[in-house]
């Protein structure tokens, strides 16, 4: 799960590199502007659909990967 998150990342952000850590805080590239558009594509990759909330938490692969965890149990 955590690969194909960090390739949606990489791909929406053009990013040659995806570390585990990312975040906005450490990811110039990933604004908010970038950061919707990276919910957009993993609600496509996962087949899911955010709430507004879940969005707001997702800062980072590791919020990531939780919110979509909770979302697929």
């Amino acid at each position: 799960m955590r690969d194909r998150i960090k390739k949606v990342i990489r791909q929406v952000l053009q990013l040659e590199n995806v570390e585990d850590t990312a975040s906005q805080a450490t990811c110039l590239e990933w604004d908010s502007l970038r950061h919707l558009d990276i919910v957009l594509e993993l609600e496509l990759e996962f087949d899911v659909s955010f709430e507004p909330e879940e969005m707001a938490k997702m800062t980072s692969v590791e919020a990531i990967e939780q919110v979509i965890k909770t979302k697929l149990q």
